[in-house]
């Protein structure tokens, strides 16, 4: 009975999930541009800052509460997360999937090509800190798909002391890593972390 039950409240979840989602972020107390949203391309690179567990929750949460029924959702994670978090995800929602990112990363880039290039209607959530702590050098893994792929960026902005979120206007990456450098760091200036 507890089975059936637990069955039956999953199954309720998640097919109301939008609004339990859109629920969670405003008992949170967030307000998100929903107008930005409307904006993205059926292929997008998101790229942010990920400075706690909190952007990744919060992530979620608006995925499943704006965007779940457009777009699958294609998330990179360390290997020693993305073991525990890719069964659970995989056994209640086929549309997110989890990359697994190894220590090496050694051919990255081609297993995401390969794995992406011909899909519609996806996003691939990037963090080009690469980790939860502050660094001063990205990665340029999102810049690098983003020219090999044809595929506009997107920076997802969250601010923990505002407690607004945004997703900017989409965009090609800049010709120089330089510049794409400054332009990641620019919208990121916009956003207060969690740290």
């Amino acid at each position: 009975m507890k089975y059936l039950l637990f069955i039956l409240l999953f199954f309720f979840v998640y097919q109301n999930n939008k609004y339990i989602y859109r629920g969670l972020l405003w008992l949170l107390g967030f307000n998100i541009d929903t107008k930005s949203i409307e904006n993205m391309p059926s292929k997008t690179i998101i790229i942010s800052t990920h400075t706690s567990v909190h952007d990744f929750l919060i992530g979620i949460f608006v995925y499943y509460g704006y965007m779940h029924n457009k777009y699958d959702n294609y998330v990179l994670m360390k290997k020693s997360f993305e073991k525990y978090t890719n069964p659970f995800f995989y056994l209640i929602d086929k549309k997110l999937k989890l990359i697994k990112v190894e220590k090496e990363k050694s051919g990255l880039i081609n297993k995401i090509i390969d794995q992406i290039q011909y899909k519609d209607n996806y996003i691939l959530y990037v963090s080009p800190e690469g980790t939860r702590s502050y660094i001063e050098n990205i990665k340029s893994g999102y810049w690098t798909l983003s020219k090999e792929m044809n595929v506009d960026v997107c920076f997802f902005g969250i601010d923990f002391y505002k407690k607004t979120i945004k997703f900017e206007e989409p965009r090609k990456v800049e010709k120089y890593w330089e510049d794409e450098i400054d332009k990641f760091k620019e919208s990121a200036s916009k956003y207060a972390p969690l740290f």
